[in-house]
């Protein structure tokens, strides 16, 4: 039945285009001082024809560039039964950094955004189940359950030359885009080596989200890194980790933080606690 309505839909369109491209060519025709309908009538079935291969083959380069890499990483977290607990090392095929995936964080494909960035994206595929469960109970008893997502952006430019500046600029775009998206919760943390993460909170429709925020470089590559998640401290701290594990190729992977499993606890979005020097940091780069 929707396939039946999702053709009707389609031929209407059709025939509308149709009519639309017919009175355009055929005003043309009658301004020329033609009066026969023969060659409008095929200028607007060819042009009718030339647009709906254009919206098809753009819908079809758009869905193999943009969805299909990331469809199976959505299909596993729909179908998803067992919950994956645990931390454990992945190794990127493509450009052979490391990261300490926790929970059911899985990958996508790489994305080919842009000419010299790819992206590749993650997805605690254990918020399926979780989501699931919380559909059986009653509607007063229904909370998000913890999720978290990693999208990693790589940029193949010039090496760059002064990398503390190079991460000094990254840490102040992410303070001064704070404000109606999220809130900057702690200083920029430069303790791991070319490295810089920041953090962040905010809000969207009623329910409190932190964000992590990552930036390291290697020769040509520079590495960008976002990971919003909702949950409890301990669900939380365990996608900080995560996040803080990032290493380039060529550089010792972080050492494994926990194989305690991932904690799902009963109750989510708790409070946060005010962090010291917060307005100054933010006065300071305004």
């Amino acid at each position: 039945m929707v396939l039946i309505l999702a053709l009707l839909a389609m031929l209407i369109i059709a025939v509308v285009v149709y009519a639309g491209f017919f009175l355009v060519f055929k005003l043309g025709w009658i301004i020329a001082g033609k009066k026969r309908n023969k060659w409008p009538l095929i200028l607007a079935g060819l042009a009718t024809v030339l647009l709906f291969a254009v919206v098809v083959g753009t819908l079809i380069f758009g869905t193999n560039k943009y969805v299909l890499p990331v469809m199976e990483l959505v299909d596993k977290t729909a179908q998803k039964t067992t919950l994956t607990t645990g931390v454990r090392p992945y190794t990127d095929p493509k450009y052979g950094f490391t990261i300490n995936l926790a929970g059911g964080t899985e990958m996508s494909k790489w994305i080919k955004y842009k000419k010299n960035q790819d992206l590749l994206i993650g997805l605690d595929t254990n918020m399926g189940i979780l989501l699931r469960q919380q559909k059986q109970q009653p509607s007063k008893d229904r909370q998000l359950p913890p999720m978290s997502a990693l999208i990693i952006a790589v940029d193949k430019r010039k090496p760059v030359q002064d990398v503390t500046k190079f991460l000094n600029y990254q840490a102040n775009k992410f303070i001064k885009a704070s404000g109606t998206n999220y809130t900057v919760t702690a200083e920029p943390d430069y303790s791991i080596p070319n490295t810089v993460f920041m953090q962040g909170k905010g809000e969207a429709d009623g329910q409190p989200f932190v964000i992590y925020n990552l930036a390291t470089v290697q020769g040509d590559l520079q590495y960008r890194i976002w990971a919003p998640a909702n949950g409890n401290p301990a669900y939380l701290q365990m996608v900080k980790d995560e996040i803080r594990s990032f290493r380039p190729a060529g550089v010792p992977p972080a050492p494994l933080a926990s194989q305690a499993p991932a904690p799902l606890p009963v109750r989510e979005n708790l409070p946060f606690p005010p962090i010291l020097g917060l307005e100054r940091i933010i006065n300071k780069h305004k």
